[in-house]
């Protein structure tokens, strides 16, 4: 098990901090990715995705595209449909064929 995050700070639970399981740690981590502006993280400037760049007139098939491009290296991974609401982006992903919800908000 791992700690969870959200916004970029660990998760408390009183003086301990909240441990999540493998699945769990995987979409965290496909979150993270997703959220990333591709090209800013120095180690890996294929790290990311272009999702930050996406206008109103962004529709699913491309938000589609920017997300298999960020995820591309990740063995085990689908995703299997996105959603538009606003500028929120819910993507339902297949991890080892466990269907999940990943919400992105840009």
């Amino acid at each position: 098990m791992t700690e969870k995050i959200t916004n970029g700070d660990y998760v408390k639970n009183g003086a301990s901090l909240v441990e999540i399981e493998h699945i769990e740690e995987v979409l965290q981590n496909i979150a993270i990715a997703l959220k990333t502006q591709r090209g800013s993280f120095y180690p890996d400037k294929n790290y990311g995705s272009a999702l930050c760049n996406a206008g109103k007139e962004t529709d699913e098939a491309y938000a589609a595209a920017y997300a298999r491009q960020a995820l591309y290296n990740l063995s085990g991974v689908l995703i299997k449909s996105v959603k538009i609401y606003d500028s929120n982006f819910e993507f339902t992903i297949a991890v080892n064929n466990q269907e999940r919800q990943v919400l992105v908000t840009t």
